[in-house]
């Protein structure tokens, strides 16, 4: 809902209550709501409202598909090696080993 400014200038209401009583409001008087989100965070785009929202860059977050694939693969294999427990040690064991090694690789993706 618009409200006036101290200057008169219809503004957001959120951004009335951040600027309108701040020493430096003159030097806003005249920008629009967009021009203060802007100056606010930059350019306000879909991926900087994400990461204003969670305070991550989300360009540095996992993959969350393939690490979600990636899982499912390594818990498969996991369950193979427990099942082959009682019919070879050895075989068992290196399956176990290599859900392991794709669990390293699940961390990497």
């Amino acid at each position: 809902m618009p409200v006036k400014d101290i200057y008169g200038k219809e503004v957001s209401e959120q951004n009335h209550m951040v600027f309108a009583h701040n020493p430096l409001s003159h030097l806003i008087k005249n920008m629009s709501d967009r021009e203060i989100m802007n100056a606010k965070y930059g350019t306000y785009t879909k991926e900087k409202k994400v990461e204003h929202i969670l305070g991550k860059d989300i360009r540095h977050m996992p993959n969350q598909k393939w690490h979600q694939i990636v899982s499912f693969i390594k818990s498969g294999v996991r369950i193979l090696g427990y099942l082959l427990i009682p019919f070879s040690l050895p075989i068992a064991a290196g399956v176990l080993i290599f859900s392991e090694i794709i669990g390293i690789i699940e961390e990497l993706v």
